[in-house]
């Protein structure tokens, strides 16, 4: 050991040694931290139910014993209140259990995210259960506890089922093992999802009245639901991960699962929230979920929305980019970060993968890398346009004006103008606008052109374009420089000021102590 940590220091830095040494110990103790931890609850659970087994068996032994036949004992068994909570308190203990094995089978040690997300989501749905309870108050009873119970560790698998996806879509390298155990575990939860379904579908058939099977009618639909989409989600993954991520629609695919599924869960809220509100009055356990489920759905609308109004016409929107351009660029895709043969140039003149660019475009409406917007508004493009069929005749009497501009509107006139081209604008104000304190002051986007106006004598858009650029920067570096003389004479007159003050304060001191000693 000396000689190895000898070579070792020797080959190595002593600060890259050090550092090793370091994240050695951390990867240690985050490793034994897990370790005690799973050994805590396992004992913490055995503990339990070690000490309920002995009470149930102390329970039966006392009521065969004392009744000495086995219908008086199953009588008191069943009569006696403490008996009865000791033997519900078992059978959730062997709930337990059967809910860490189902874990361990499918899913082996839960990750620290998937521990925290599945504290957070319980204590979150216990209270709303809690909540449903009291609208269902009048069909409480044993069997609906222990169905309460069910559903309860059902949920909770649910989650560590779509956590587990989650992460197996980010993750760099997958097992086969674990994708066999996460295509059993979700055919498994969509199976128990249709046979607990069962049961509450054939009581709200039979009876045709609202009840808690209505409840847990509900709550599985949704489980199944959600499920479904899961399972087809992972389907699309392994789809992707067999074409070696060159299946170009699976985000447009992705996405239109994700919409339906929203749909689906959106329908069922409103149409069990009324049910419930017109028979029982109002469910405060589903405002939460009818709300995320409505924005998530709206917010999905809108991506749809844009989607298809920006990958429409990608072809006819942007134009392909020459051999030379992709030549003179980097060459690589910035969003997959792969070699370029053929590209699609957007406005701001960067090149992109026309697949990489469709689903860049689903989630995001601007340029990845210098994040200027991909459409331009439409009061902009209309402004273009209007400028774009004026006159020479009309933008004569423009010229003359021009003429007569003071500097400073000169000046904000052509900062204006440039800072279109990049869709924000922080110019310098004319005199007599009013500054904030910061000391800018913005100009509105519907008062500005889309693009820069083609000069009359120079019909090149790139030249025209280059010269606003060039007039942009030299604007931004004259308000700089005001702005820097702004605020050192304004630190002036500030010292000034306070330098006033002090020896007006020293000379008011001075003079109350002539006064004093004259006293």
């Amino acid at each position: 050991m000396d000689l190895g940590a000898a070579a070792l220091c020797s080959e190595f830095p002593n600060d890259r040694v050090d550092k090793l040494a370091m994240s050695l110990e951390i990867q240690s103790n985050l490793y034994f931290h897990t370790i005690v931890t799973g050994l805590a609850e396992m004992l913490r659970l055995q503990t339990y139910a070690g000490f309920s087994f002995l009470a149930v068996i102390t329970v039966i032994y006392h009521a065969f014993n004392s009744r000495g036949q086995f219908y008086p004992a199953m009588v008191y068994l069943s009569t006696s209140k403490v008996c009865f909570v000791l033997l519900l308190n078992m059978v959730l203990v062997f709930m337990c259990i059967l809910w860490q094995l189902v874990k361990l089978l499918f899913l082996g040690t839960l990750r620290e995210a998937e521990i925290e997300r599945l504290n957070e989501q319980v204590w979150r749905e216990i209270m709303e259960i809690l909540f449903a309870i009291t609208i269902f108050r009048q069909d409480f009873s044993v069997t609906t506890l222990g169905m309460i119970t069910t559903l309860l560790m059902i949920k909770s698998l649910h989650w560590l089922a779509q956590k587990r996806v989650d992460h197996i879509e980010t993750a760099p390298s997958v097992s086969l093992l674990s994708h066999v155990r996460i295509a059993s575990f979700l055919v498994f939860l969509l199976v128990v999802d249709c046979v607990l379904l069962h049961r509450p579908l054939k009581s709200f058939i039979q009876t045709k009245k609202a009840s808690v099977a209505l409840f847990f009618l509900f709550e599985y639909t949704i489980l199944a639901s959600t499920t479904m989409s899961t399972l087809l989600k992972y389907a699309f993954y392994v789809c992707d991960v067999i074409m070696e991520g060159q299946w170009e629609k699976k985000a447009v695919f992705t996405f239109y699962l994700e919409l339906v599924r929203d749909l689906v869960n959106l329908s069922l809220y409103i149409l069990f929230f009324l049910v419930i509100f017109a028979h029982y009055g109002l469910p405060l356990h589903l405002i939460r979920e009818l709300y995320e489920t409505f924005r998530s759905f709206r917010i999905r609308i809108a991506d749809y929305i844009r989607y298809r109004k920006v990958t429409s016409n990608v072809d006819e929107r942007f134009p392909s980019a020459t051999p030379e351009e992709i030549n003179a660029s980097d060459a690589t895709c910035i969003i997959c970060r792969e070699e370029m043969l053929t590209a699609k140039k957007l406005h701001c003149g960067h090149l992109f993968h026309v697949h990489c660019l469709r689903s860049w475009l689903e989630r995001q409406n601007i340029c990845p890398t210098c994040r200027a917007l991909v459409i331009p508004p439409e009061n902009g493009s209309a402004a273009s346009g209007q400028q774009a069929r004026s006159t020479p005749a009309s933008t004569s009497p423009q010229g003359s004006e021009d003429v007569h501009l003071s500097p400073d509107q000169a000046r904000l006139k052509a900062a204006a103008l440039a800072a279109s081209v990049y869709e924000r604008s922080f110019v310098c104000s004319p005199p007599g606008t009013n500054i904030g304190s910061s000391g800018y002051s913005s100009v509105s986007y519907g008062n500005m052109p889309a693009t820069p106006a083609p000069a009359i004598g120079n019909p090149d858009p790139k030249i025209s374009m280059l010269k606003a650029r060039e007039a942009f920067i030299q604007t931004q570096i004259e308000i700089l420089r005001s702005e820097l003389q702004a605020v050192q004479k304004q630190k002036k007159d500030e010292d000034k000021a306070s330098i006033g003050d002090a020896d007006g304060a020293v000379s008011d001191i001075k003079g109350k102590a002539i006064v004093n000693a004259s006293l």
